[in-house]
Formats: C-alpha cells, structure tokens, sequence
C-alpha cells in the first residue's frame, strides 16, 4: 500500500511543491485548505490530492484530514497564533497513532540564535522565536523521524503577489528597494526545491532522520538580482538602496528589510553545490525560476512603456 501523508499549505508555494512531488511518486496526499473551490485547490484534486476543508485553527478538521497519514509535512503560517497552530497538527499527529515522521519548514539560521537576537536585527525577534519554538515543539514531540529544513531567501519573493510584501515597487515601477551594500550576498533557494527536500524526507525518513538542513543555493548580490530580473522581465530594473529616510517611511510596512540588516552584519551564504551532493537533489537556479516565471514580474502597464 501506498503511504500517504499530510501536506499543510497545500495550495501554497512551499506546500504545493512537496504535494506535487509526492503525488509523482504515486504517494497519497491530504490536503487541508480553506476553500476547496479554488483553482489552487482544484488543481491539487485534479493530480490526485484528497481535499479536506479547514484552517489551521479547526481541530476536528485537522484531526479528519490527519486520519491514516504515516508523515506530516508542516509549514506554519506566518501569524501571531503560528505555535499555537503548529501545536494543533503536532497534537493531532501524535493522537492518530499513525504519523512516524514529521518534515518541517522554518526559516535559514533559525537555530543561530546569537544571529538574529541582536539589537540590530530586533524586527526579527519574534519572527524567529516563533519558528525556534516550533522546532523545539516538533523535536521534543517524539516523532520517530522529524527533518528541521530551514529555506533561504526564496525565489518566488520577487513575484507578484509577494514581491508587494518585499519590494513594492518592484512590479509596478520596476525599482528594486533593498538596504544591501553592492559586496553582500544572500543566499537564494527555490520553493519547489523546498518541496523536494519535503517529499524526500517523507519517502526516505531514515535517511532524513534527525536531519536539520539549511537550504540555500545561489549567493548573489543585489546586483545581480537586478540583472537576471531585467532580463527576464524584458524591463531595465533600477536598483535602489534606501535611504534613512526611506527606512523610516518603510518601518513597519517592509518586515522583512530584518533580513537585510541581517545579511549586512552577518554571512548568510550557503554552499548549495555540497547540499546538492550531499542528498542528489538537484536545484533550480534563479535564472531557470525567472523564464518559467516571468510573467508574474512587472505588472503589464509598465511592460507597455
């Protein structure tokens, strides 16, 4: 029989991905979603996905959707009540007396916490408390397996709609605001890439087991972002690195801008070429992510000037 697994996020990028890869290895997947009438969530039934309808606070639902899965794949959702929900599935996982392995998602150096608790990193304070906390509570659960990966800076966060959260100007006048100085480099990674590592722990979770991996691939400067983005939007993207005044106008509006603090005071590179010799996964690089998804760059009034 074929195992079958619960996917959080489903409809989501990293979600989505693992999903996909698990339903091409003829695995069965739950997935729980809000609203099953989606085209994200059609879509999921269309390639084999059984659907169970919910959110992240709906016990009964998670329990339902939690029945007769052997591996949960949990990625938590930003938001003050995140360990609270992730308390739900870890819960119900351990009250189906099924679930032997659980693969998380949290974010790069969450475990580094002399990294990020620094006063010049403090908007990022509770953001990464929350995520040590739920890789406490998923390590500590008693799982057979667990597998801690922890994403760099994903590729799909300069798209539309999440470029408008990281860079709004970005898409809809093709400036690129950012506070890296030109040397810097930050560690990059594919959301699908996330999926893979996902479904490898899920299929292979004694290869995974006690695995805590820090995915990132390519290490580029903002200059080099800049680049591959003009030339797969076909539009000359201006880089712009904010001005004290600008970051006083974005306080509070850009949460992430923690990062690149984060990144000027720290190295953030990842060596992805040993990540991938380590466990044969081979990555998607930005350039490849760009041409498949370059319509979802610049918004079309700006593509027609």
């Amino acid at each position: 029989m074929n195992p079958t697994f619960l996917i959080t996020g489903a409809t989501g990028q990293q979600g989505g991905a693992a999903a996909r890869h698990l339903l091409e290895e003829n695995a069965n997947v739950h997935a729980l979603v809000r609203d099953p009438s989606s085209p994200a969530a059609q879509a999921l039934k269309e390639a084999g996905a059984i659907l169970f309808k919910g959110d992240f606070d709906d016990v009964p639902a998670i329990k339902k959707a939690m029945s007769g899965v052997s591996g949960l794949f949990l990625n938590p959702f930003l938001g003050a009540k995140q360990v609270e929900q992730a308390q739900n599935f870890v819960d119900a996982a351990l009250a189906s007396g099924t679930v032997r392995t659980v693969a998380l998602s949290t974010a790069y150096f969450t475990s580094t916490r002399a990294l990020w608790s620094s006063d010049l990193t403090s908007g990022l304070y509770q953001y990464y408390t929350d995520k040590l906390a739920i890789e406490t509570l998923v390590k500590g659960a008693g799982f057979e397996n667990y597998t801690i990966l922890r994403p760099g800076w994903l590729f799909h966060n300069y798209l539309v709609p999440a470029s408008a959260y990281h860079f709004p100007q970005l898409a809809t006048k093709g400036i690129l605001g950012h506070m890296y100085s030109p040397e810097t480099r930050m560690s990059h990674f594919a959301a699908d890439d996330v999926g893979k590592f996902a479904a490898a722990a899920l299929l292979e979770p004694e290869k995974f087991k006690g695995h805590e991996i820090e995915l990132g691939n390519e290490n580029l400067t903002i200059e080099e972002v800049r680049s591959r983005l003009s030339k797969a939007s076909g539009v000359e993207i201006v880089s712009h690195r904010y001005t004290p005044e600008d970051i006083e106008k974005y306080k509070g509006k850009i949460p992430t801008l923690g990062f690149h603090k984060l990144a000027e005071e720290n190295d953030l590179t990842l060596d992805g070429n040993l990540l991938e010799e380590k466990y044969g996964i081979k990555f998607m690089t930005f350039e490849e992510f760009l041409e498949k998804h370059k319509e979802l760059l610049i918004e079309s009034p700006l593509k027609q000037k």
